[in-house]
């Protein structure tokens, strides 16, 4: 499974650490991705991952926490990166594997890598 080198947090005013890793290169589909974008516009310009999974975060065990985060959802492409979505609140992670109706929200991390292999 893929674990970040870096924590990537929701709200850009919240940033402590990078949520842009490594250097895009010039012309590839990575390079015009720009963090906050909604899932739906990422997979527009990347197109289908080779691979991807979802794990929830700490949050997600806060009974009393509805804001977001609470899941990542990651997608890998050979040859160029991986992906990381903060997801939605609600649903138990079980539920959220199963259906379609899950879907990320936003963009919170790019981990740009060449020679990624496209799997977790």
């Amino acid at each position: 499974m893929y674990e970040p080198t870096r924590r990537a947090l929701v709200a850009e005013e919240e940033d402590e650490e990078r949520t842009t890793v490594g250097k895009p290169v010039p012309g590839t589909a990575i390079a015009q991705l720009r963090i906050g974008m909604s899932y739906a516009d990422a997979l527009k310009v990347m197109g289908k991952p080779n691979a991807e999974t979802v794990t929830n975060t700490g949050k997600a065990w806060i009974p009393t926490y509805n804001g977001t985060d609470r899941w990542r959802h990651y997608l890998a492409y050979k040859g160029q990166g991986v992906l990381v979505f903060a997801g939605a609140a609600g649903g138990e992670i079980a539920e959220i594997s199963r259906t379609k109706s899950y879907t990320p929200d936003v963009l919170i991390q790019v981990v740009h890598n060449p020679k990624d292999s496209g799997r977790f």
